[in-house]
């Protein structure tokens, strides 16, 4: 079965049965991640040298002959990864996973998966394993694909040359969360009364207030805040110690227009500070739920086999039971 892909064949008839007999409906969102398990092998540390010839240092799992012959000095068969597809995984504060990757793809507001793919290479960055995974997904689905009007994803996949190719190969926006990079907070050049912009847009005063974004105003290339307002719907700049030094003559609060130039990273047709943004990225979380369905309330995440195909076969097997359970 796991030799000959079986169990991925099974996997996607399920899917495609409660498809079609509408256990689930079809969305105009897919929403991905990946996800890690932990390998059943150890790893070694080699050195080797990149293409600019430059030496570097990789985990790789350790070399072993498959075969059985009795005679392992002159035996002909070649060496082969004993755990071909394991990985460094980094993972946030500095935390690595000797382990295995998935990427997972569902409809967000039902919150179903309808697939896993095990990463060819688990060390591989996160945002280099979607697009392989959409564009295998939409052979197996062509039906979900002609529905298909955005997939939600991490900040991860924030990279324009990413989006422009979903865009240009499938008609499909990319909508991610906001990787600022190496951005500073900006402290100097700001409106009077204003302490600091963080990368993300966020714009916070002397008082330590968030001012609320309101739009755009394209004709001055510029972003607009004003200052929100309490529990009884009155300006917090009313009562505020600052109000002498920042906005004296405010009825309504302090509004404050930023150039463009100190966001240069922001994409000023679709900022991440507007509510419109915000309210179809609450959507994106749905994954995590996916992912705690398949790897802790139907699996485990630590593996018991070796190998790639083991581990794809171990994620069509939960997406079977999966998909069995949901029409049951």
């Amino acid at each position: 079965m796991t030799d000959y892909g079986l169990w991925n064949k099974s996997k996607y008839d399920e899917v495609k049965v409660n498809l079609e007999n509408k256990v689930i409906a079809i969305e105009n969102e897919l929403v991905g991640d990946t996800t890690h398990y932990h390998a059943f092998s150890g790893f070694e540390t080699v050195t080797y040298e990149d293409e600019k010839g430059k030496e570097k240092k990789k985990s790789q799992s350790k070399l072993t002959e498959n075969c059985r012959c009795q005679d392992p000095v002159d035996c002909p068969h070649p060496y082969q990864l004993a755990d071909d597809g394991a990985g460094t995984i980094v993972k946030a504060g500095n935390k690595y996973i000797w382990g295995h990757k998935a990427s997972v793809l569902g409809f967000p507001a039902q919150g179903i998966p309808l697939d896993a793919a095990a990463v060819a290479d688990a060390a591989t960055f996160d945002g280099a394993t979607l697009y392989p995974h959409v564009e295998s997904f939409f052979i197996h689905f062509p039906e979900i694909e002609d529905n298909i009007d955005r997939i939600l994803y991490d900040s991860a996949c924030d990279d324009q040359k990413l989006k422009d190719r979903f865009m240009n190969d499938f008609g499909i926006e990319l909508k991610t969360s906001l990787n600022p990079r190496r951005r500073q907070t900006v402290t100097q050049g700001l409106p009077l009364g204003m302490a600091r912009l963080t990368p993300y847009g966020n714009m916070i005063c002397n008082a330590g207030i968030r001012m609320e974004y309101k739009g755009i105003r394209y004709s001055s290339e510029k972003f607009i805040y004003q200052a929100p307002c309490d529990e009884n719907g009155i300006a917090v700049c009313k009562n505020c110690g600052h109000k002498e030094d920042c906005c004296p003559n405010a009825e309504k609060g302090r509004v404050v227009n930023v150039d463009f130039g100190l966001l240069p990273h922001i994409n000023q047709n679709d900022p991440p500070m507007a509510k419109r943004f915000k309210a179809i990225m609450t959507r994106r979380p749905s994954v995590e739920r996916m992912i705690k369905r398949l790897k802790c309330d139907l699996s485990d995440d630590r593996l018991t086999k070796r190998g790639n195909r083991s581990f794809q076969a171990y994620l069509d097997k939960t997406m079977i039971a999966f998909h069995i359970l949901l029409r049951s």
